[in-house]
């Protein structure tokens, strides 16, 4: 009996051996990794300043999106609006849809002026009139897209409901208001880094 402990002991204690010279092992690869790691050179990169006012810009193309888009309001992301290839459909335009657009484009060209110019003035702004124009003429080409945005939203088989068309109407003229807002409210001032 005391024999048989004595082996089971014996054999453990082996066992308990290997293990420790294994691990001292490990414990000794890694160290050497560790010393290989220091030894290889590193990059630091410090403070990158970028001075954009220095930049010469000769063309200048493209579309500048001014918060009208989708992606502005609520919880919705640009996720949301994907179209799988096999589901695409060009929408012919519904009648609701000419009248909020006849609407939308009317609005434009009465008011959109007089609410960049007094948007200026909240955020003591001066632009002159071709960059007022290129404003609304990027307004202008997005209408269509938040146009069919609000009618998936509010149902775009509603027939002539002027109520639905109103409310329609009111959202676009608030976002057309937000855009312009937040796009002066962001745009920097000559000479400054804002």
């Amino acid at each position: 009996m005391w024999h048989d402990y004595f082996k089971q002991l014996e054999a453990y204690l082996k066992w308990q051996q290997q293990k420790m010279q294994s691990l001292e092992q490990a414990v000794n690869d890694l160290q050497q990794q560790y010393e290989q790691l220091k030894k290889k050179p590193h990059t630091t990169i410090e403070k990158i300043e970028y001075h954009f006012d220095q930049l010469k810009v000769e063309t200048l193309e493209g579309t500048l999106n001014i918060g009208l888009n989708p992606a502005t309001f609520g919880e919705d992301t640009i996720e949301n609006f994907a179209v799988p290839k096999s589901q695409t459909i060009i929408p012919q335009p519904t009648p609701i849809f000419r009248n909020i657009q006849t609407a939308v484009h009317s609005y434009l060209q009465e008011e959109g002026e007089n609410i960049i110019a007094r948007i200026e003035q909240t955020y003591g702004r001066s632009l002159d009139s071709a960059y007022r124009e290129f404003i609304l003429q990027d307004i202008v080409r997005q209408i269509d897209d938040r146009i069919h945005f609000y009618l998936r939203q509010y149902g775009e088989h509603e027939q002539e409901n002027d109520a639905l068309q109103q409310t329609i109407i009111s959202y676009l003229k608030r976002d057309i208001e937000h855009s312009i807002d937040t796009f002066l409210k962001h745009l920097p001032r000559e000479g400054t880094n804002e």
